[in-house]
């Protein structure tokens, strides 16, 4: 199954290292149409019920798997029109990606995209965001500098890494 991942795990060392990932083809491609942005764990924007905040409260601290709930911002993506995410595209057997599954929590859910390789193919796959209303944060500077080596290594196009080289971390 083809998994699009534009975060963390798009860095080669902490997939197949600490992730034990072993893809069987990976590629970078663009999802268009969505940007990136980066999700305070654990809260919701404004205008989300006081009932559904305390309902899931409790899931995110045990789901936010070691990330700091209201402070870490991992990646996410965000509809946007004319807006593009690169990342890597990852072949995984069925058993490896319910591996990574695991390892993800719940604060994501699946989402069926189509993105388009650096062939020019287009590729249905798998990739993750985070389902409800939350604020906009700023990523650690460990968890940016693991996007930004993961772009610059798999040869993103330099606007691209240009624009995460514009992302502040939070202090």
């Amino acid at each position: 199954m083809w998994y699009f991942a534009f975060g963390s795990n798009m860095n080669e060392r902490l997939f197949r290292e600490r992730r034990h990932m072993t893809p069987i083809e990976t590629r970078i491609a663009r999802l268009d149409g969505y940007r990136l942005r980066f999700a305070v764990a654990g809260r919701r924007s404004p205008g989300a019920s006081a009932r559904f905040v305390e309902l899931v409260q409790g899931i995110d601290q045990v789901a936010a798997g070691g990330r700091k709930p209201g402070v870490s911002a991992p990646a996410d993506i965000v509809e946007a029109p004319g807006e593009h995410v690169w990342g890597a595209l990852y072949l995984l057997p069925f058993r490896k990606f319910v591996r990574l599954d695991a390892s993800e929590g719940r604060q994501y859910a699946y989402l069926w995209v189509d993105v388009e390789d650096q062939d020019g193919q287009t590729v249905h796959a798998l990739t993750y965001h985070v389902p409800y209303p939350a604020p906009e944060g700023r990523p650690s500077r460990g968890y940016l500098e693991l996007i930004r080596t993961a772009a610059q290594e798999r040869g993103m196009p330099e606007s691209y890494v240009a624009f995460l080289d514009r992302v502040e971390p939070r202090p």
